[in-house]
């Protein structure tokens, strides 16, 4: 695939100037003649300046990460879910957020005022860039990878107040994280109420979506992707969760029996009981 045969298979899905996107992608998935720098300047020229296209560009500087190479740098800290996100903050005129461990990049129409006082919020919770996101008029695009990715699942965890919530992915890592803020150059300390946990099940939501109508598979090259409605993907799972705070947790026990997250959260969910 080519940025041309790009542009024409987003055009020939509904995707042109204009359009608001949240992209979630696999580089490796989509068989891309180019570097992944091309890919983020097919959007751009699909969608334009009118348009908003919005990705996560999460760098996880938990204070006692063991990758962690020192406070969180808007300008420097990579992205470390997926080659295209790493890309896209890089390109002049990105907007990218002050949070230290679960940022985001934007660029088009209202990028900065979307990704503005992330620093001083939930990492996906209410007036966090994802969760804006929801609130216009816009789609998320799964290219080459499966819902497990998608950040607006959190979002629903987070609205419905799942009881997991404060479980971290691993304790070790720690609940605070620092970052360089870029207004007055001080380095400050983010501390966490809630953290993002394992997604590996949000791929449970894909019936619901697709039965309310939210959710439609598309092909941009040779593999299937998801383009579901931002605001719909919101209402409809948070909805389950709020029924079934368990709903979009994994059930495979090889994976559980691997993830320490996942094994908190089970037995910590032991005692609930699904509404009816």
């Amino acid at each position: 695939m080519k940025k041309s045969d790009l542009i024409s298979a987003l055009k020939n899905n509904g995707i042109n100037r204009g359009s608001k996107l949240l992209l979630h992608s696999s580089y490796k998935s989509i068989d891309f003649e180019g570097a992944p720098e091309e890919v983020c300047k097919g959007f751009m020229e699909a969608i334009g300046e009118e348009g908003l296209l919005v990705m996560p560009t999460h760098s996880l500087n938990f204070k006692n990460y063991p990758k962690n190479i020192g406070p969180y740098n808007q300008g420097r800290s990579p992205s470390l879910v997926g080659a295209i996100s790493d890309a896209f903050w890089k390109i002049p005129r990105v907007a990218r957020s002050l949070h230290p461990t679960h940022s985001a990049a934007a660029w088009g129409r209202g990028a900065r005022e979307l990704v503005s006082g992330h620093e001083k919020v939930d990492a996906i919770g209410t007036d966090s860039p994802i969760e804006r996101f929801s609130r216009t008029d816009g789609k998320i695009l799964m290219m080459g990878c499966k819902l497990n990715s998608c950040t607006m699942g959190h979002a629903a965890e987070w609205q419905a107040k799942v009881p997991y919530l404060s479980e971290h992915f691993d304790p070790i890592w720690g609940f605070t994280a620092e970052y360089i803020d870029e207004n007055d150059g001080k380095v400050k300390v983010y501390t966490f109420k809630t953290v993002p946990g394992c997604s590996f099940g949000f791929e449970n939501a894909v019936p619901w979506l697709k039965e309310a109508g939210f959710l439609k598979e598309i092909s941009l090259n040779k593999e299937i992707s998801y383009l579901i409605d931002a605001a719909g993907f919101l209402k409809v799972v948070t909805e389950k969760l709020i029924q079934n705070p368990g709903a979009l947790l994994i059930q495979d026990e090889d994976h559980i029996s691997k993830c320490y997250h996942c094994k908190q959260v089970r037995k910590l969910m032991q005692g609930a009981v699904p509404s009816s």
